[in-house]
């Protein structure tokens, strides 16, 4: 069997989407005759942490961890513990403390592609003990943190190695880049980063077409991400007394006032149809039942539900009518295609949502079936359709998605995966969509 490094900050014991992944490709990578082994933190700047995650990885794969100093750590000592890590956002309130202002400057203004880069020296030195004790054909780094993709960059300079740099997101085009005004020299530099990496790299794989376009001239194919059957199989869809729609995810500054949006629209639906029977429900979004929102939407019920384990999230994905997916609204967003996106598709739970136009979200979900997304302002487009499926409900019919999805399973796309490593090593070669 051939063995590949994946270098990965986030990794269980770490929770949310951002381990999902490659959580799950490693998975099935076995079953293609590729074998990871994977370097990773021990003690990582995480936004969660779900230890029923790492049930997940095989005993067979072996997990390297290294510590390293961290942003958290900084922050923590001082702005106290009781301070919250920045994650999906570097946007600070006006009424925050001066030191916390200047925090929030250096990371903007200074910190070159973003503050994990702390751990590259040790997850460098790491993947070089690896190299010098095993044989590996190749190397994988992912990204966000992006600062990964120079460890892999160093690597293959150093020691030849054949080279995947994998793209969840963009790199400089990230979101919640769009929303700060960085220096001009800060900026310079990050693209001559990023073009280093696209252009060094043997295989640069990205999530969808927009984020590939929008990245800088290289050897690139679309790898989408995926959902797991596994995850699914001893999950049944069971109906209750009221009509469920659910958001999961956390309300970044870029997102909350469209989800906030959705929520005044379907809160007029259920007023002007004297309807009683909605029921909305965010997850993982506030560790406490937010008030202020609920008195905003008094014609539906609302629930709140903390952070909660992967499993539990899935399960109410699959007891929902509706699932609520909502794009950021900023630069470069039609092609954001969240891990989300594709574990809402296995659940086979219709997917309505916003989003801007000519969005890869929208043509994932056409292809499959899944749902509909309209644009930001579409209010009445967006109602329409949410009364037809909660009058297919009321009367008992199935408005579950049967389609077919197994082209966005995880063994499918990890027979993808396995695919550009036997293309890149010189054996059989395939991809989805060149450049």
């Amino acid at each position: 069997m051939k063995k590949f490094l994946l270098i990965t900050y986030y990794w269980p014991p770490c929770g949310g989407v951002s381990v999902q992944r490659w959580l799950s490709i490693t998975k099935y990578m076995m079953m293609y005759d590729w074998l990871p082994t994977i370097i990773t933190t021990e003690n990582g700047d995480y936004p969660y942490i779900d230890k029923t995650l790492n049930k997940k990885v095989s005993s067979e794969i072996k997990v390297i961890r290294t510590k390293t100093p961290t942003f958290r750590q900084i922050f923590n000592y001082l702005l106290g513990k009781e301070e919250k890590l920045p994650y999906g956002s570097l946007e600070v309130s006006p009424d925050a403390s001066f030191l916390k202002k200047i925090l929030y400057l250096i990371r903007t203004q200074i910190i070159i592609p973003d503050a994990r880069v702390i751990w590259n020296h040790y997850a460098f030195k790491a993947a070089e003990n690896a190299i010098l004790r095993g044989m590996y054909e190749a190397v994988i780094t992912t990204g966000p943190p992006h600062s990964t993709h120079l460890i892999g960059l160093k690597l293959q300079s150093k020691y030849g190695l054949k080279w995947v740099a994998d793209f969840r997101d963009p790199w400089t085009k990230i979101y919640y880049l769009q929303s700060e005004k960085r220096n001009f020299f800060i900026k310079y530099i990050d693209k001559i980063l990023e073009s280093k990496v696209v252009q060094k790299a043997d295989k640069v794989v990205t999530v969808s077409e927009h984020i590939q376009q929008n990245l800088p001239k290289g050897n690139k194919c679309i790898i989408s991400n995926s959902y797991d059957p596994d995850d699914f199989y001893d999950k049944i869809y069971e109906p209750k007394p009221v009509f469920r729609i659910k958001f999961v995810g956390a309300l970044t500054d870029s997102r909350k006032k469209e989800v906030l949006k959705t929520l005044f629209w379907i809160d007029d639906f259920a007023q002007t149809n004297n309807i009683y029977d909605i029921e909305f429900t965010l997850i993982g979004a506030f560790e406490e039942q937010p008030l202020d929102i609920i008195r905003k939407f008094p014609h539906i019920r609302f629930n709140n539900l903390p952070f909660m384990e992967h499993k539990k999230v899935l399960e109410e994905c699959v007891q929902s009518e509706i699932l609520l997916l909502v794009i950021n609204k900023v630069q470069y967003n039609q092609g954001i295609l969240t891990y989300k996106l594709f574990e809402y598709i296995g659940s086979q739970t219709y997917i309505m949502g916003v989003a801007p136009n000519n969005s890869d979200a929208q043509k994932i979900l056409n292809k499959y079936n899944a749902g509909e997304l309209y644009n930001y302002e579409e209010k009445d487009l967006f109602l329409n359709k949410l009364n037809m499926l909660y009058n297919k409900w009321k009367n008992n019919e199935n408005i579950k998605n049967k389609t077919d999805c197994t082209e966005v399973s995880t063994p499918h796309i990890s027979s993808l995966y396995a695919d550009v490593l036997n293309e890149i090593t010189e054996r059989k070669a395939y991809c989805d969509i060149k450049e």
